[in-house]
């Protein structure tokens, strides 16, 4: 984001301020929870949520005297993801990828603290954690995010871990910080990481980066029932995500990088 010496336009701030209220988590909201959540006043509220309706970017559900997003919101995010060079870029790979093991594949970026998927193909596997298009987590919950967070200064990721204190979501995942931290070296120096149960039980997935210039820019990877993921069949699978990371970054213009 640029610095420029220019003072912000409130309305438009809080405009915005209710717009990010609104979550996969959290879809539906009452005018009151939005007073709780942005601290404005019930009338300024209203009177925001009653001017971003009039231009499609909010619905009010009269029976449930709730709000949501409203379909321009939808519009705005497919340009978008449309323009997204990583996403156009990345998809015929991930095509292949997801044709090749038959597991879901998933690409994803980092949004500040967050992780955001950009892109997937979905299995028919019986089970399909929560990764909307769209959606966005902190960074350590999830293979994924985990490997962008592999590749932030040490400094980041302490202050993220502290800001956002690892939590056991299964029994194997990993909650102690300085092991967490050690991880993450473990994981710039082998350019792959697997999450074994530790985010969802009984399920794995296998993450690389993707790279342009010498930036980290993106994750892909693929994810399914671990049982299907043990043994040689991991090994080969983690040989097949690299190997699309690879090319990913080598259709990026990045020329260099040994796992």
């Amino acid at each position: 984001m640029r610095d420029l010496n220019v003072e912000p336009i409130r309305a438009v701030e809080r405009a915005i301020q209710i717009l990010n209220c609104f979550s996969f988590e959290r879809p539906n909201l009452s005018i009151e929870e939005i007073v709780e959540k942005t601290g404005l006043a019930k009338a300024t509220a209203y009177r925001l949520l009653w001017t971003l309706e009039r231009n499609g970017l909010i619905q009010f559900d009269q029976r449930a005297n709730q709000y949501r997003l409203g379909h321009k919101s939808i519009e705005y995010g497919g340009i978008v993801l449309e323009n997204l060079d990583i996403r156009r870029e990345a998809e015929p790979f991930l095509l292949d990828l997801f044709e090749a093991t038959g597991h879901s594949t998933v690409l994803a970026a980092q949004q500040g603290k967050s992780l955001q998927y950009l892109l997937r193909f979905d299995s028919d596997e019986d089970f399909q954690p929560r990764n909307f298009i769209g959606r966005r987590r902190i960074l350590h919950n999830g293979g994924f995010g985990i490997v962008l967070l592999a590749y932030q200064s040490a400094d980041f990721a302490s202050a993220l871990l502290d800001e956002y204190p690892l939590v056991p979501l299964t029994p194997f995942t990993l909650v102690d910080k300085k092991k967490f931290m050690n991880r993450l070296e473990d994981i710039r120096a082998a350019g792959v990481y697997v999450d074994a149960d530790e985010t969802f039980v009984g399920f794995t997935a296998i993450t690389a980066p993707v790279f342009q210039g010498k930036d980290v820019i993106a994750v892909i990877g693929i994810s399914g029932p671990s049982f299907k993921m043990e043994g040689q069949a991991r090994e080969d699978l983690i040989n097949q995500v690299v190997a699309t990371a690879n090319k990913i970054s080598q259709q990026l213009g990045y020329s260099k990088h040994i796992f």
